[in-house]
């Protein structure tokens, strides 16, 4: 069976051909105009490369999916069965390719943590929880972008005389943004104030005193609850994402957790749980319930 998985982020894509579970072609795309333009990129790249013509199925679980993905599931289904011969099509969040990849189908908890912060867990037998992924303003607790927002208030406090501010992280602001005003001006005209709060997260890391190293730790404690009330059956946490790769964060997560949870690195990435979903969806072992939409070509 040949078939294609692919993961569409915010800023970029990948995707991989396997041919009966050997991937057997890579390949990816930085910044994304138009999602669906990236989908046909990857896929026809990976078929002329291969110097193959049609695929049996393809898999993309892309960010936002049920939330802005109307023109995915309107174009790229018909697309794929009639430029590229699919049989099959799966759509889904990045959330689900991220969880089969860390996890395969196995049932248990994926959390990930980057500039936003989302945890999917299942007991694979028709039960799902999504907990938080509502966005910087009024949810990802313990993500990126809460840090960074978290650390800029500590530093206002600080150039206000307000108590509980940091002058180191004061300064690292004044290093990064200019000064106080120039950070809120940045923050009204950007759109993308979120990557831009979860910008500061290495300052956090640096600064170093007792404020900063309590953001971060708090945040480590936010992630596990996220984590924790995610479980439905197994105790058994995934742990995805650059937050993971701060070690503040990552020793408050796991200090947050009960000694019966098991928290383990993810198997793969989100590319190889697309792929893993491409077959599930062609050979009828998607797990009950699974948050995606499976599409079929329609008989000639």
């Amino acid at each position: 069976m040949l078939v294609i998985g692919a993961d569409l982020g915010g800023t970029g894509a990948r995707a991989a051909l396997a041919l009966d579970g050997q991937v057997i072609a890579e390949t990816s795309i930085e910044g994304i105009a138009d999602r669906v333009v990236a989908v046909e990129s990857l896929v026809g790249e990976l078929l002329s490369r291969t110097q193959r013509s049609t695929v049996d199925a393809v898999a993309v679980g892309a960010t936002g999916y049920f939330m802005r993905g109307r023109v995915l599931r309107e174009q790229v289904p018909p697309m794929m069965f009639r430029a590229y011969g699919a049989r099959t099509v799966l759509l889904c969040s990045d959330m689900l390719s991220s969880y089969a990849g860390a996890l395969g189908l196995n049932p248990g908890v994926v959390i990930a943590a980057g500039t936003g912060a989302v945890a999917l867990g299942s007991d694979l037998q028709g039960t799902w929880s999504r907990v938080d992924g509502w966005g910087y303003l009024v949810g990802d607790c313990g993500g990126g972008s809460w840090i960074g927002r978290t650390a800029l208030q500590a530093a206002l406090r600080a150039a206000d005389g307000r108590p509980d501010g940091s002058a180191a992280l004061l300064t690292a602001l004044r290093a990064h943004f200019g000064d106080e005003a120039k950070l809120v001006a940045e923050l009204a005209e950007r759109e993308d104030r979120a990557g831009m709060m979860a910008g500061f997260v290495p300052h956090v890391e640096k600064a170093g005193d007792h404020i900063s190293q309590g953001i971060l730790a708090q945040a480590g404690a936010h992630l596990a609850e996220t984590a924790r009330s995610a479980i439905v059956s197994e105790p058994v946490i995934a742990t995805t994402g650059n937050l993971f790769r701060v070690r503040a964060v990552r020793e408050s997560f796991r200090a947050s957790l009960s000694p019966d949870i098991e928290v383990r690195r993810p198997i793969g990435s989100g590319v190889d749980g697309a792929l893993l979903l491409a077959v599930a969806a062609t050979n009828g072992t998607l797990p009950a319930n699974a948050p995606c939409e499976r599409f079929t070509a329609p008989r000639k």
